[in-house]
């Protein structure tokens, strides 16, 4: 079950000096989402004047929520760096480097609860967090977003083909980002699975499969899985899956070989069926013809022969497949009638028989 999975976090960012507006700037514009039971990592860049970044000593960072006034009664510290203070949070982290002018963020095993507003600031030390300045940053959604798999349908691919596929998913929390696993992988696929960091600074879950097109891949219904490791104690994982659908349909014949009913020994008067199969695309646009060893001669054009067994149509059989992509010889199989070396020896021993009563 995905539902409420999510928390809604929505964050904002403050700074904090005496001025009314001060030249900061906050880096922030774009939708963190936050799986309950794991972490969140929120990516936090700012813009300094050089003559406040020369005291960083003197400069911490504080994580407020629902108000964004230090000092009003709904506010609540979450988070004080002046003195390591966490409040409501397992752990919070600051990740960035403040004389770098980084602020990212990590708040570790995110529940339901902790849907609120929440905002950064930065300010000197003997301020106090007071903010004047104040950006939105984010809203996350209360859903998990699915993978992205590309591309989203494969309509037509030749034999031998590379194909690439890509599956990617959002990494709210990197310290414990999700795996990415595929079904239904063609026997030729190549995977590879790392953790990039887009321009915005979150990251994500790239995995990519590349594999040689067969026959044996038409048809087959690739899907990419992804989970979430969570730290609560019912549902441990979150899972969501894409799927694609690999078409194959010029594929020359492949696997072609004979089948005998009843057998391929078989007495005097038995019907017997010639079965030529063979795996192509397209399945029903496949000529077949048949031939028996010694004789040039085509039998027959259709996939199955039948007839009744005498001494003249054993022997060794073979089939050719054929479409306009290719064409394939079947091995050859041998039909035994039984009985008809056993007809001959009879009428060699009854012609015996005759000659010697006439004496």
């Amino acid at each position: 079950n995905n539902n409420n999975v999510f928390s809604c976090l929505c964050v904002f960012v403050s700074t904090a000096f005496k001025m009314s507006v001060f030249p900061f700037m906050f880096l922030l514009f774009f939708p963190i989402k936050a799986l309950s039971g794991s972490c969140v990592q929120i990516p936090c860049t700012f813009k300094a004047p050089e003559t406040i970044m020369k005291n960083t000593e003197h400069i911490f960072s504080c994580w407020i929520k629902k108000n964004q006034a230090f000092l009003h009664p709904e506010s609540l510290v979450v988070f004080n760096g002046s003195s390591n203070i966490i409040r409501g949070f397992h752990h919070i982290e600051i990740l960035g480097n403040l004389s770098q002018r980084e602020c990212t963020t990590v708040f570790y095993d995110v529940m339901n609860n902790h849907t609120d507003n929440y905002y950064f600031m930065l300010s000197y030390v003997f301020l106090k967090c007071n903010p004047t300045l104040t950006l939105p940053y984010f809203c996350p959604l209360d859903v998990p977003e699915p993978p992205i798999l590309t591309p989203t349908d494969l309509q037509e691919v030749m034999e031998e083909t590379t194909v690439n596929l890509i599956c990617s998913v959002e990494a709210p929390c990197p310290k414990q980002p999700p795996t990415i696993s595929w079904s239904n992988i063609p026997e030729s696929a190549h995977i590879t699975t790392q953790l990039q960091e887009k321009p915005d600074k979150t990251q994500s879950v790239f995995s990519y499969m590349t594999f040689k097109a067969s026959y044996k891949d038409h048809r087959k219904n690739i899907s990419c899985t992804a989970t979430f490791p969570r730290n609560t104690p019912k549902d441990t994982t979150v899972e969501i899956y894409l799927h694609v659908l690999v078409f194959c349909p010029k594929v020359p014949p492949k696997e072609t070989h004979i089948t005998i009913d009843p057998s391929d020994s078989v007495s005097v008067g038995t019907n017997v069926t010639l079965t030529c199969k063979s795996k192509a695309s397209p399945s029903n646009d496949i000529i077949f013809s048949w031939y028996k060893w010694g004789d040039s001669k085509r039998l027959d054009y259709r996939e199955q022969m039948t007839f009744g067994a005498n001494r003249t149509n054993a022997g060794w059989y073979f089939c050719i497949a054929e479409n306009k992509y290719g064409i394939q010889k079947s091995k050859e199989i041998q039909l035994i009638v039984a009985g008809c070396v056993g007809g001959v020896s009879a009428l060699l021993l009854l012609f015996l028989l005759t000659t010697i009563l006439r004496r």
